[in-house]
């Protein structure tokens, strides 16, 4: 298989690097204002402008840098062809953030930035994903607080999208040669470094051709911009070796799943941990923090997994949480909390990389923040014990209940759920279920012909675009 040729790493530039940068307010602001000189000098000549779509895909327009000047101030594009608006509605302006420049590790011609989506009177856009995290982060600024978050992402290589077989039979944290995409995933891992995503370990995980890449922890709008760019950026390097990278939720029955777990935390304006207190591994305000969650998290859960395919990773056996539980060191619990530590964080272990993760980012901090200011008291008490293993009358007893699911019951409770179009707001869900409502219509059609039929399907729709 071919490489990139000539150390690809030596072209790639972060903000840092191309205009150097300071502090203010705790943001990075260029020192200097001539991009165009600085694209001219660096021989830059695409700009892309990257947004994400309500469902989550990442969409891009490109321009030359030499009309930068024309740009500056972002591009209209039909909302409506992208899934955002009516066509009676459709015009929205997409305005980049400085702060997210980086140049393709894969051209060195062409740089990137993420943008912001506003309305025609140039107001941010409440149908903008990114916005709508930004607007929940403000709430918590206000509070007296910043949500830190620390990603932890799986996929799966693929040989191709017609046999969907996996590229090597590797198990959990195996080297070379079981791991055989064990230098893809290193030039995957050492890109995301030069383009200034803060990665922590990445690994062969449990299933065959499968991988994790856990992100080192930093504010959630950052982290939402890093999985995006992740994912981008993974599945882009595993084509030109012809091989698919996949974040389908459950490309095999018999395998794990792959899963996006989200470890989170509040620190205050001194960049304290706020769940941290001395001589009690669960203080009240995580604790309230998990009642929250727990609360919400049947709205939730169609946002959070939101593919037909999610309910199939949402099982007994693998790891990933099928019940309301929470506790310290328990993996078969929906909110864990680590163990081996001693930082005061929790891990919330159902949600999948078919999310939109900055939706998805909102409503858990939402959730969280409404748990401790009502002071919310986790629907059931921590548990150490294997939740799958437990009997009905048992999990009864403790207050433990089952995730909704599959996705059109998941969507009943979202439908019925007014804290998440609050939180959210009432156009995001209105648009999100009627676009899933025909997903789940067309997925029954497919069952009706069978299991390969379903899962045929499902690949059609998933393998490729999740």
């Amino acid at each position: 298989m071919s490489r990139i040729k000539n150390n690809p790493f030596k072209n790639i530039f972060t903000l840092k690097h191309f205009l150097g940068n300071i502090m203010h307010e705790g943001q990075l602001v260029p020192i200097m204002d001539d991009w165009k000189e600085k694209f001219k000098a660096k021989k830059i000549e695409i700009i892309q402008f990257q947004f994400t779509t309500l469902l989550g895909d990442l969409k891009q327009v490109s321009f030359p840098a030499k009309i930068w000047d024309e740009m500056a101030d972002g591009t209209g594009v039909d909302g409506s062809s992208l899934g955002f608006l009516k066509t009676e509605q459709s015009d929205m302006i997409f305005k980049p953030d400085l702060n997210t420049f980086m140049i393709l590790p894969w051209n060195p011609r062409v740089g990137r930035f993420i943008c912001d989506g506003f309305n025609n009177e140039e107001k941010p856009h409440s149908l903008d994903p990114r916005t709508t995290l930004k607007k929940v982060l403000a709430q918590a600024k206000v509070m007296g607080y910043d949500f830190i978050t620390r990603p932890e992402l799986e996929w799966y290589f693929v040989n191709d999208a017609c046999d969907v077989e996996p590229v090597d039979d590797g198990k959990y944290m195996d080297v070379a040669p079981f791991d055989s995409q064990n230098t893809l995933r290193d030039d995957i891992a050492l890109n995301l470094v030069e383009v200034g995503i803060g990665v922590k370990t990445i690994h062969h995980e449990g299933g065959p051709g499968q991988n994790e890449i856990e992100f080192m922890p930093a504010n959630a709008l950052v982290n939402a911009d890093a999985v995006q760019t992740t994912r981008w950026i993974a599945k882009t390097m595993a084509s030109m070796e012809d091989i698919v990278c996949t974040f389908m939720p459950k490309p095999y029955l018999d395998c794990a799943g792959s899963g996006m777990h989200i470890h989170q935390w509040l620190t205050n304006s001194k960049g304290e941990n706020i769940f941290a207190e001395k001589g009690r591994i669960v203080c009240d305000a995580l604790r309230w923090f998990i009642g929250g969650i727990l609360e919400h998290v049947d709205g939730m859960t169609a946002i959070l997994n939101p593919t037909t395919n999610s309910y199939k990773r949402l099982v007994p056996g693998h790891e990933a949480p099928v019940y309301k539980a929470w506790g310290v060191a328990n993996r078969t619990a929906l909110i864990r909390i680590p163990g081996y530590e001693k930082k005061a964080r929790f891990e919330y272990r159902a949600t999948d990389a078919a999310t939109n993760i900055y939706l998805a980012s909102a409503l858990l901090l939402a959730a969280g923040l409404d748990g401790m200011k009502r002071k919310v008291e986790p629907c059931s008490a921590p548990t150490t014990m294997n939740v799958e293993h437990l009997p009905v009358e048992e999990r009864d007893k403790l207050g433990i209940s089952q995730l909704p699911g599959p996705l059109n019951v998941a969507l009943d409770c979202l439908e019925q759920d007014e804290w998440v179009k609050y939180v959210l707001g009432k156009d995001i869900v209105d648009i999100f279920l009627t676009k899933k409502r025909q997903e789940w219509d067309d997925y029954l059609k497919a069952k009706e012909a069978g299991q390969e039929a379903e899962m045929n399907w499902e690949y059609d729709r998933y393998l490729e675009r999740v």
